[in-house]
């Protein structure tokens, strides 16, 4: 059985797009944190890896962190390029949304 959203709200850190920075958000605690209709809450490394790769997603885990931000901005992760991404809203889309590619380039790495 998958986690449901208040699960994973419990176990990762959370974060607000506000003014094209992101800010620590430990003010939502539950699903009920936030109005649904204006923003909406993104998992860095989406859903499906951790559904479709488990054995991968064991590796990038530590990564995992909720990101709170407008509705759009996150229907425009899903189909916009980088460029695009960064020209309509000025941040990297890298740092919203997890690539492997990135990853195996050692983008992530701290």
């Amino acid at each position: 059985m998958q986690p449901t959203m208040n699960d994973d709200i419990k176990n990762y850190p959370k974060f607000m797009v506000y003014k094209k920075q992101m800010y620590k958000a430990d003010w939502i605690t539950s699903v009920e944190s936030y109005n649904h209709n204006v923003y909406q809450l993104n998992h860095f490394i989406r859903k499906s890896v951790r559904k479709n790769s488990p054995e991968f997603y064991k590796k990038v885990e530590p990564l995992q962190k909720l990101i709170l931000m407008p509705a759009q901005m996150n229907y425009d992760l899903e189909t916009m390029g980088e460029a695009g991404f960064f020209n309509k809203w000025g941040m990297n889309k890298n740092d919203l949304v997890f690539s492997r590619l990135k990853w195996r380039e050692g983008y992530y790495d701290e």
